[in-house]
């Protein structure tokens, strides 16, 4: 099965070098008086971190809208099935890093977008 781009609000992005999913959950966990161990979660949610060794200065800019906006928007990635349907998630973008090329135009840059997702799943 072919899997789409990531999108992130109006922004289409060219497929991750790197994805990872990183798991977030607000718990507490104790130790009852008899030994045994308890967690209490309050809250789970994902936070997803996509790296580009190389992206180009476009869709850079197209991402940076979106992120500017300081709005959550929605993330959709189908590597991800968390994401797949949509989700709708906060973001922010590493600082940008001159890869190869010249100009304003015509240069790529290496960057890290971290989304969080708003609501938790719980």
């Amino acid at each position: 099965m072919n899997i789409s781009k990531p999108t992130f609000g109006g922004a289409t992005m060219p497929f991750p070098s790197e994805a990872i999913i990183e798991p977030i959950w607000v718990s507490a966990e104790h130790i009852t008086l008899g030994g045994k161990s308890r967690r209490d979660v309050m809250a789970r949610k994902y936070k997803y971190i996509l790296n580009w060794n190389y992206m180009g200065v476009s869709k850079y800019d197209v991402l940076e809208t979106v992120i500017n906006a300081l709005v959550a928007a929605t993330f959709t990635y189908g590597k991800f099935p968390q994401s797949a349907s949509g989700i709708s998630c906060l973001g922010t973008l590493s600082a940008r890093k001159l890869e190869h090329g010249v100009g304003d135009t015509d240069y790529w840059s290496s960057v890290t977008l971290t989304l969080t997702e708003v609501s938790n799943r719980i």
